[in-house]
């Protein structure tokens, strides 16, 4: 088996993402004193991932308003939590790919998505490691590392120490911040240039 490692850097968040036989390998590592300030993050357009990237403008809280529900809109611009077990989807066994609701940059595939037992959708790695940016969450009595959309900086959910291998990571993300399109809907669409990593593969079953 050949396996073809792509290009990794960034100070908060390093993530090795392969291209193998089985599909899509993730290992993270976190380190506390070195979470991203923003700075060395990913500017307009500029991402290096293998699916469509829509360009995006940023939008007034007026124009958020109009444009997502009330929960999107608490949960990605207010840092809001949904409800255990009541949102889309905890529960989301197809295959596709998790876009961020906002500016639609993707973020997640279903390849490393995993049932925690929690009530929200949870993944071991994000699809690169440009399209997630982390800093300190100190609104409990104990620190967090949440996770938000690396473009246009969507509170996406937090990351913890207890997922499985190979990361060890588990992003406990909200619904309410993704758009999902299913295996098919992306092998329909158009895709960037260099596609170094494989679509989710849709059901055959």
């Amino acid at each position: 088996m050949t396996c073809r490692a792509s290009r990794i850097s960034r100070r908060n968040a390093l993530f090795l993402t392969a291209t193998c036989a089985g599909g899509l390998v993730g290992i993270s590592v976190f380190a506390e004193d070195s979470l991203s300030d923003g700075s060395q993050e990913p500017q307009a357009n500029d991402f290096d991932v293998p699916f469509l990237v829509p360009e995006y403008s940023p939008k007034s809280k007026r124009e958020l308003r109009r444009d997502l529900n009330s929960m999107q809109y608490r949960v990605t611009q207010e840092a809001g939590t949904e409800t255990a077990f009541r949102n889309l989807y905890w529960n989301n066994k197809r295959k596709g790919l998790y876009r961020c609701v906002v500016c639609e940059l993707p973020l997640f595939t279903s390849d490393t998505k995993f049932k925690s037992g929690t009530g929200w959708p949870s993944f071991y790695a994000p699809l690169s490691n440009q399209v997630v940016g982390v800093k300190k969450d100190w609104k409990m009595v104990f620190p967090r590392i949440e996770v938000h959309c690396a473009r246009c900086k969507s509170h996406l959910g937090h990351v913890f120490d207890d997922g499985p291998a190979p990361t060890g990571k588990r992003f406990c993300m909200n619904s309410a911040s993704f758009k999902f399109e299913t295996a098919a809907e992306v092998e329909e669409a158009p895709v960037q240039q260099d596609r170094s990593q494989p679509a989710p593969q849709a059901d055959t079953q």
